[in-house]
């Protein structure tokens, strides 16, 4: 009995649970977002210029909303009609565009280690950054598609703002708590120390990265705010050397879509799509890995 009372007070109340971040999240960050978009739409819909604007200004919109969080820029997706074009943003945004968790990341590491590696680190991204534009363009052409509003500006109304923006939420809410309760039930049967446990060894064979680089790389999933702090932490120990460090931290910008994204993306996207989508990431950030890793090796080892 104390043991299913201790369960149930993990998924109502333990760091994922559905008194804590579920209503942190869809309240206090979902629902802000949705009221500044649409505070935002009111203003691009009075805008000739950006009423008849070429697709890749609408694109850079998204990619600057982005910046500060990837699942905002997701949410926004939902203006997008046309299919190819949801998708060509959504690995944009996945792969292409840091959130302010992901810069923080990268202070950290700048922070840490000499400039000249820092600059073999910007370099890798650079270079990966123009192969996956290529790829993404060769598979989702940048159209007239992407990203239409409204031809004639409605009046401003709050009310209806804040209507839709609880619509979201509402909308949202099933999905979420349905991934917090997964999320909790994983980490109270130890789900994910096993997880660690199991890929830490074909990390370190595969990447040459020590067992702790699979805890950081699973924080990175469920919140990557947890992956930044984690990583000063560890790393500031000297259980990684530069090389080490530079897999490590190309492995985390090119990474799967953290836990809210996620949320998001199987909620827009039908779940073959969306499991393409996050699995494809997610082989792509251990392939980059991969690839500097046996680069740095060969070169300076």
């Amino acid at each position: 009995m104390n043991n299913i009372a201790h369960l149930l007070s993990w998924i109502f109340f333990g760091d994922f649970g559905l008194l804590t971040v579920t209503p942190q999240y869809l309240f206090l960050v979902l629902f802000p977002i949705m009221i500044f978009l649409g505070f935002l739409e009111q203003i691009l819909s009075r805008i000739p210029f950006l009423k008849n604007s070429h697709p890749l200004v609408n694109q850079c919109f998204y990619i600057v909303l982005g910046l500060g969080c990837t699942t905002a820029a997701l949410t926004a997706l939902d203006t997008v009609d046309e299919p190819s074009m949801r998708r060509r943003m959504i690995w944009i945004l996945i792969l292409l565009v840091p959130c302010s968790s992901q810069i923080a990341l990268a202070a950290t590491f700048a922070c840490m280690v000499t400039f000249r590696v820092f600059l073999v680190y910007l370099v890798f991204c650079f270079l990966f950054i123009i192969l996956l534009l290529l790829m993404i363009d060769r598979c989702y052409p940048l159209s007239d598609g992407l990203v239409r509003y409204q031809q004639q500006a409605a009046d401003f109304s709050l009310l209806q703002i804040i209507r839709n923006a609880f619509q979201t939420v509402a909308a949202t809410l099933p999905s979420f708590c349905a991934g917090s309760i997964a999320i909790s039930l994983a980490m109270y049967f130890g789900l994910l120390d096993w997880l660690s446990s199991v890929c830490g060894p074909l990390l370190e064979k595969l990447l040459h990265l020590p067992p702790q680089a699979a805890s950081l790389l699973l924080l990175n999933v469920l919140k990557r705010d947890f992956s930044s702090a984690s990583l000063l932490s560890v790393a500031g120990n000297g259980t990684f050397d530069a090389i080490q460090l530079i897999v490590l931290l190309i492995m985390l910008t090119f990474s799967v879509p953290c836990f809210n994204s996620s949320i998001l993306l199987f909620k827009q996207q039908k779940l073959p799509m969306a499991c393409f989508i996050w699995l494809g990431s997610l082989c792509l950030s251990v392939l980059f890995g991969r690839i500097v890793c046996s680069i740095l090796l060969v070169c300076f080892v």
